[in-house]
């Protein structure tokens, strides 16, 4: 049964590629909204032609050569409840759609290789951490594996309820198919307990992106930025410049947005996400010394100064430039609503606005974060501060087989199904350009995350300055002051924590 049904669901796939998908309710195409059917095909079986994971993953291990009896094993995921509108499900049901086909037929590969199931449940997203806590002081042995947002997870770590990935042998956590951008930045002291891969797709969907209106673009006689990103020049300075150019009272008032207004605006985000900017320009809070350790180089870095005095310098100002909004998605006032209404020229947001705004009228292109200037090396890309991220509870008592499992499932997504139709479901269906798709692979390659944040250690002080940012003061200095001595204190307690915490024996 297990045979015929990965067969047909082989089957099944090939046909979803180029034919209808799209949302769960069934009513979008996977076409262009300038194209037709055949021609979306024509594009999938172009980029299948260069899409070959295979060789950037080069050869997996010997050790998944050989086929593992598992006697039936019920692999079981603690993962959380829908949220935020993003793809983060592990063991779906098979409905038609391509990303739950894509995972079922990775399970089931999974499942005839080791003679297990594979399944997940689910508790919501806010109270996953504290279930997962209550259950693992409990000793009881119930999930393999889990996905806690890594805000709440950390925390946990010093409680001695998670396993350090880098003991698990099993779980080839330096390979590309785990994200390695994240992985680098969270080790400390040679120990890893939470690590992100396409495994769970929030790790992708909810890295932040760029997107500007062509729209908006061609009518203001602007050029695509595209040949800035591919040159490396796209900085902060030049989104500032085509902001600039956006910003519109259009007889309004004041640029205070009024959702019956007309003004314009340079770029739209969530009210607390500028922070995200930051991370783009290479700025972070702390940095390694020489010995690997973690410092706090906030107050002596002049470049973190001078990176926050740019971004309150274009989100203070009551100038059109910049606006922050509400936090809804699509909801009226909401920092998608306001781009789809055409009033903004840009949209700092997460890579799930692939998808939600398939059903706009308009066309957007999609940009990585702006650098800070010519001279950074890279681009940079931050995932959504609390991603949901794998670890191991200590209550698991079979790693080896856990780690088997669990690197091989992340290795068929990276290489196989899911990557390849996660690529189609948005970075051919929604986005029109080439360019913005070559967008898509620099967003994805350099996805990471600021280890301040997870570990809480600057917590206080990113509020501190965001508050700054609205209110337009650059009082920076003084308020790095007033937090470094509890920034410098909190990363001192993590090590002081960490030598002491669950070693696998």
């Amino acid at each position: 049964m297990a045979k015929k049904l990965l067969a047909l669901l082989l089957a099944a796939l090939m046909l979803l590629s180029i034919a209808a998908c799209g949302a769960k309710d069934g009513n979008s195409k996977d076409t262009d909204k300038n194209g037709t059917e055949s021609e979306t095909a024509d594009k999938i079986a172009d980029f299948l032609e260069t899409y070959n994971p295979e060789d950037t993953a080069e050869s997996y291990t010997e050790d998944i050569e050989k086929t593992y009896d598992f006697n039936g094993h019920e692999f079981k995921f603690l993962n959380s409840a829908p949220i935020y509108s993003m793809y983060i499900y592990l063991a779906p049901e098979a409905t038609g759609d391509v990303l739950d086909e894509a995972c079922v037929l990775r399970n089931i590969l999974a499942q005839e290789k080791f003679n297990i199931t594979i399944t997940e449940e689910t508790q919501p997203y806010t109270e996953i951490a504290a279930y997962a806590q209550t259950l693992i002081q409990s000793g009881e042995n119930v999930y393999d594996a889990m996905y806690i947002g890594c805000q709440e997870l950390t925390p946990l770590v010093s409680e001695n309820m998670f396993v350090d990935l880098m003991e698990v042998e099993e779980i080839n956590i330096d390979q590309i198919w785990w994200d390695q951008p994240l992985i680098k930045r969270n080790i400390i002291e040679d120990r890893l307990f939470y690590a992100t891969s396409d495994l769970s797709l929030m790790a992708f969907e909810g890295v932040w992106a760029i997107y500007f209106s062509e729209g908006m673009m061609t009518e203001l006689g602007l050029d695509f930025p595209y040949k800035a990103v591919q040159e490396g020049k796209w900085t902060i300075e030049m989104l500032q410049q085509y902001c600039k150019e956006a910003a519109n009272l259009n007889g309004d008032q004041s640029f205070i947005y009024d959702v019956n207004g007309a003004s314009t605006y340079g770029v739209v985000t969530q009210s607390d996400k500028i922070r995200y900017m930051l991370y783009g320009m290479n700025t972070e809070y702390v940095a390694r010394d020489d010995s690997g350790r973690y410092q706090f180089t906030a107050a002596t870095d002049p470049k973190f100064k001078q990176s926050w005095e740019i971004l309150i310098n274009m989100w203070g100002p009551d100038n059109g430039i910049a606006l922050f909004s509400k936090d809804g998605d699509l909801t009226e006032g909401g920092y998608y609503n306001v781009f789809v209404e055409d009033r903004a020229l840009f949209l700092s947001a997460e890579l799930k606005g692939c998808t939600m705004l398939r059903e706009w009228e308009g066309t957007f292109g999609l940009l990585p974060q702006a650098k800070y200037n010519e001279d950074q090396p890279s681009y940079e890309s931050t995932v959504f501060n609390n991603v949901l991220s794998f670890c191991i509870p200590t209550t698991n008592t079979e790693l080896s087989r856990t780690g088997i499992i669990a690197d091989y499932l992340t290795y068929e997504s990276y290489k196989s199904l899911l990557p390849r139709y996660y690529d189609i479901h948005v970075g051919l269906k929604a986005l029109t350009q080439d360019e913005s798709r070559e967008s898509l692979t620099l967003i994805r390659n350099s996805r990471g995350i600021e280890v301040s944040i997870p570990y809480g250690w600057t917590t206080n002080l990113s509020s501190a300055l965001l508050s700054l940012a609205k209110k337009n003061s650059l009082e920076i200095e003084s308020t790095i002051e007033t937090y470094r001595e509890a920034c410098s204190t909190a990363i001192d307690m993590t090590y002081e924590t960490f030598p002491t915490l669950n070693k696998v024996q």
